[in-house]
């Protein structure tokens, strides 16, 4: 056996194992120090529940815990929550803002709060300290207690998963390039044999032929030309014939090991991909009323995005209750309304009337709109729907939800004056199991004004509800019927 296919054997091997160990280890060196010079975040987790007092706070507890909710991330709040704790000085507005998410968990009047920031006990004390002015903000409910939950204690924070995806980028980037040199280094080991076997070949050919002398000794000149001898085709003379299956199994190992790195690139870019934070809209939009889109967003994979992530019309294929848990963030130039209502006309039957006494809730950021319609039915033997159908002895039927967003939802904004209209499709929440659409669908206008002065940012309300021809005001004796101003 010559030394160029020696050389091309177990040692080849070995020198390609160690290229791609060496590359990997490199690679997987490389990553870990850019891991360590990557900024850690820190996620504090604090709650308030909002419970009923009556039961017309039941009713609205719902939509008050969706209105705290979008207060959280309002710049009034998180002003006064940096105005209240001195150790938040250092945390600017923008990073506040930006690591703030809020969101109610279905079917409770929990409002969960969340501060991700570089520094620990900065989050923990940012996430207790909004909670506390929500609960401060809610002391003047009357039909709701606001009162704080869990609080966030640096034993339950949670670290940023990016340290986790980092590890595993790494490790699957590393294990590809040492795929890549390993190949490298085999298929260089090999040309080089190769070219070796080949120049060895040609040096001994050429020595044979400049050594005529037996030649001369046998056939001296003018002796006749002697006849070849015939040989056999599998003889020793026969040329040899190089069969390809080598070069076959050489070039189905290279295309496995590119095809092995190209997967384990593309599971790191699957890995590593910026997931987006909940609520996140950087399209411009038209102020309320001008019907904008709403653009789609990525929400958290643990957790409700608190922020309009999509459109709704009443012909969409999407499920019941799609947006029951949202609102929008009110910014500095939002506003939150809700205000109850007093007995509607929904249907004239042949005996009596079934009859809704609306709630109705409704966030805007000045841009996106998004309103929550409660409508608790009675069947009552009445002419007229009763102020208040217990006394009445009207028999409680299904309560219908509806929730709709911008650009069906119309809203148009007089000063502090609301105006919004728009036709709610409803759905039903049988108990245990998934909401679902009723088929029926409500023409809905509501006009809510300011009925007194403004304190703390919020001011009484009152307004009247339209569905259908029929209509009603706010009945403060059913629930809250106010305006929440966060700028």
């Amino acid at each position: 056996m010559s030394a160029a296919k020696q050389q091309s054997g177990p040692h080849g091997v070995r020198r390609a194992a160690v290229t791609g160990v060496v590359v990997v280890l490199v690679v997987l060196a490389a990553g870990l120090a850019l891991l360590a010079l990557q900024p850690r975040t820190t996620t504090a987790t604090a709650t308030l529940t909002v419970t009923p007092r009556t039961e017309a706070g039941a009713d609205a507890a719902l939509l008050l815990a969706d209105r705290y909710t979008a207060l959280a991330g309002s710049a009034e709040v998180l002003d006064a929550a940096q105005a209240d704790e001195p150790a938040l000085a250092e945390v600017s507005p923008t990073q506040l803002q930006e690591g703030i998410e809020a969101e109610r968990p279905p079917g409770t009047a929990t409002v969960v709060v969340q501060v991700t920031l570089p520094d620990r006990d900065s989050a923990v004390t940012a996430a207790n300290a909004v909670v506390g002015r929500l609960v401060e903000a809610g002391t003047d409910e009357q039909i709701v207690d606001v009162d704080p939950g869990r609080e966030a204690s640096p034993a339950r924070t949670t670290g940023s998963s990016v340290t986790a995806r980092w590890v595993v980028v790494s490790v699957l980037l590393a294990l590809a390039a040492g795929l890549c040199a390993a190949l490298a280094s085999t298929l260089l080991t090999r040309g080089r044999a190769a070219g070796r076997a080949t120049g060895s070949a040609d040096t001994e050919g050429d020595a044979e032929a400049l050594d005529d002398l037996p030649g001369f000794l046998a056939d001296p000149p003018g002796s006749p030309a002697p006849v070849p001898p015939r040989t056999s085709r599998t003889g020793a003379t026969a040329a040899p014939v190089r069969t390809p299956g080598g070069a076959v199994s050489r070039t189905t190992a290279s295309v496995a090991t590119l095809t092995a790195a190209a997967l384990l690139v593309l599971a790191a870019v699957a890995v590593g991909a910026p997931t987006g934070r909940a609520g996140d809209d950087t399209s411009a939009a038209p102020p309320v009323g001008t019907a904008p889109a709403l653009t789609p967003t990525a929400p958290t994979p643990t957790a409700p995005d608190p922020a309009v992530t999509a459109p709704i019309t009443p012909t969409a294929e999407t499920g019941a209750g799609a947006l029951a848990f949202r609102s929008v963030p009110l910014g500095s130039d939002g506003i939150a309304a809700t205000a109850t209502f007093g007995g509607v006309l929904l249907e004239e039957r042949a005996v009596g009337l079934t009859v809704t006494y609306p709630s109705v809730s409704l966030t805007s950021d000045g841009r996106r709109s998004l309103a929550h319609v409660r409508l608790p039915t009675y069947n009552c033997l009445t002419t007229e729907p009763p102020a208040d159908p217990v006394a009445a002895g009207c028999v409680r039927s299904i309560t219908e939800y509806a929730d709709l967003a911008s650009p069906e939802l119309q809203v148009t904004r007089d000063g502090d004056r609301i105006e919004l209209a728009g036709l709610f499709p409803t759905y039903t929440r049988p108990n245990g199991s998934a909401p679902s659409h009723t088929g029926r669908a409500y023409q809905l206008a509501a006009s809510i004004a300011p009925d007194g002065p403004r304190r703390d940012g919020t001011t009484p309300a009152t307004g009247v509800v339209r569905i259908g021809l029929d209509s009603a005001t706010t009945a403060p004796e059913r629930g809250v019927s106010r305006l929440q101003h966060p700028g």
